[in-house]
């Protein structure tokens, strides 16, 4: 009777881990996933027909673009918002579609302002409450996958964070000021003991197989 209890309790764990790793999906265009609770834009931004189409995405919704020849910088940016139940590290990515967009997009976590807060590397009133920022290369490159932004970042439950997606400098070509995204997903990355759960999980079933 006990050992069914603890088996249990360490398949019960095991299912949580599934769960969690299946990650967190906003997309921005009509009929994506958490589009109205957890999207929101500054400036001027416009439909594309652009897929994305990443794991776990909508079919065939597009994505949004802001800009084609003209900077806006951070006062024109897509913002991801995501508020975790869990405290941990998380991996968070972006997907976006092929298009021209900035060879090094910038992408700030944050929780304070949009804009108007912190100076970023460009000389820009960018976003306040910094966490990480970092730049992506979205030139017709990493099309239709998860990409990478920040890697095991610590979330605290209950706070609210923001991705922030835009421009931070001019090009000099004027060609590639395009900033276009298509969606984010926040990952909780299990700790070593709870992947341990998770294995034992897995054997308990084999066994009973």
């Amino acid at each position: 009777m006990k050992k069914s209890v603890v088996m249990a309790a360490v398949l019960a764990a095991a299912v949580l881990v599934v769960q969690a790793q299946a990650g967190f999906i906003i997309e921005n265009r009509a009929g994506g996933l958490n589009l109205l609770a957890n999207y929101s834009e500054t400036g001027g931004w416009a439909a594309s027909s652009g897929p994305v189409n990443a794991p776990g995405c909508t079919p065939n919704i597009g994505s949004r673009y802001s800009g084609t020849t003209v900077y806006f910088g951070p006062n024109r940016q897509a913002v991801f918002s995501f508020t975790p139940d869990v405290t941990g590290p998380y991996d968070i990515e972006l997907a976006w579609p092929s298009t021209a967009g900035q060879p090094d997009t910038a992408v700030v976590l944050y929780t304070g302002v949009s804009f108007g807060g912190e100076q970023d590397p460009w000389g820009n009133a960018g976003p306040g409450g910094v966490i990480a920022r970092t730049t992506m290369d979205m030139y017709y490159k990493n099309a239709g996958v998860w990409n990478l932004a920040f890697d095991d970042v610590v979330l605290t439950a209950g706070t609210t964070y923001k991705v922030g997606i835009y421009g931070g400098h001019a090009s000099t070509s004027g060609l590639d000021n395009r900033v276009a995204i298509g969606a984010a997903q926040f990952t909780l990355v299990p700790e070593p003991a709870t992947l341990a759960l998770l294995v034992l999980g897995g054997l308990f079933l084999r066994r009973r197989g």
